[in-house]
């Protein structure tokens, strides 16, 4: 079986390729070249967004999937549709579960809760998205398979609110050096966060896999904590006490607007999910890596390699501004 990786090489991506890989997918990623390729693909050195090029790069090639990992906005999927009518056996689209409602008015989210998410573009962009690859299934018989992930974090980050997942050493800097740790709200609410392992394991059950075309399918991990408890793992692995500063979710997206989508888009409210329909599809699929081993293994790695330990000078600043509002006689967050 071969497939068609757009894209291949970031957070999510990478180990869904390594694991596709190891369960003999032939795989060939296609890109712009600018990071490194797992060992074991091919590579197409192309920007996925010319159409010309992209057509001339795979011309007499077909593939069983293709998959999409950098899609976001609805005329990149029909370009897709226009490039690999008939010339693959199934499209998979990366979406997001930031497209789901909320609140919900389950406490378990499934893949029938309703799209809709005024308060995130990312998501409604992504909710468009699926509605051309969905046409086009209807329509053209166009053979696709809409996965969607939520908050996914790989070897090297550390995901917790309110920071720069690209920049992961600044949080637990702060949590060494005992500088306060902003929590939004009261840090209560549930949100579920995923292991790339874990993902990749759902991910490739599904490629291939007839019964999922025509479908949507999430894809997340089952340990859904309050970000108070999040905090604690990462206490835990650093070995140090954090100063909690609990601010209104309200208050820090009127300081820092641009933190409205994805605070009140997407992670102030509890997010919970219901694997059932991943499990129909991809039975045994079960997720494997606690969030404390995860970011114990991410901290490690990044103990032991200095150069990726960068400090967000941005992120720190909004802290600054956050807590200089908030809370004056904390001590700052920077020297």
């Amino acid at each position: 079986m071969n497939a068609l990786i757009i894209g291949g090489t970031g957070i999510i991506s990478t180990d869904v390729v390594t694991y596709a890989v190891s369960q003999g997918w032939d795989i060939t990623l296609l890109n712009r070249g600018q990071r490194t390729v797992p060992p074991g693909v091919r590579l197409i050195q192309c920007d996925a967004r010319d159409e010309a090029a992209m057509n001339k790069a795979l011309e007499g090639r077909r593939f069983d999937v293709v998959a999409n990992f950098i899609g976001f906005l609805p005329e990149q999927i029909e370009q897709d549709i226009r490039i690999f009518e008939g010339k693959c056996a199934q499209y998979i689209f990366v979406s997001t579960c930031c497209v789901y409602q909320k609140p919900d008015s389950q406490y378990l989210t499934t893949e029938s809760t309703p799209l809709r998410n005024r308060d995130s573009l990312y998501g409604r962009r992504k909710i468009a998205c699926e509605e051309a690859l969905n046409h086009a299934y209807r329509e053209r018989d166009f053979p696709g398979t809409i996965v969607r992930p939520n908050w996914t974090y790989c070897l090297g980050t550390v995901p917790f609110v309110f920071t720069n997942w690209r920049k992961p050493w600044t949080l637990v800097d702060r949590l060494e050096k005992g500088l306060p740790i902003i929590v939004p709200g009261d840090g209560q609410s549930r949100f579920t966060i995923t292991h790339a392992a874990d993902f990749a394991r759902g991910f490739v059950g599904l490629m291939g896999n007839y019964h999922a075309l025509g479908h949507a399918v999430h894809i997340t991990g089952e340990e859904a904590l309050t970000w108070n408890q999040y905090l604690e793992q990462i206490e835990r692995v650093v070995g140090k006490k954090a100063v909690v500063v609990h601010v209104a979710t309200d208050t820090i997206v009127k300081i820092l607007p641009h933190l409205h989508d994805d605070l009140v888009g997407d992670k102030a409210l509890s997010f919970l999910f219901d694997n059932a329909k991943l499990r129909r599809f991809v039975p045994g699929f079960a997720a494997r890596v606690s969030y404390y081993e995860g970011v114990k293994a991410s901290v490690e790695y990044l103990r032991a390699h200095p150069e990726l330990r960068i400090i967000d000078t941005e992120y720190l600043a909004n802290y600054d501004k956050v807590l200089a509002a908030c809370c004056p006689g904390l001590r700052p967050a920077h020297n």
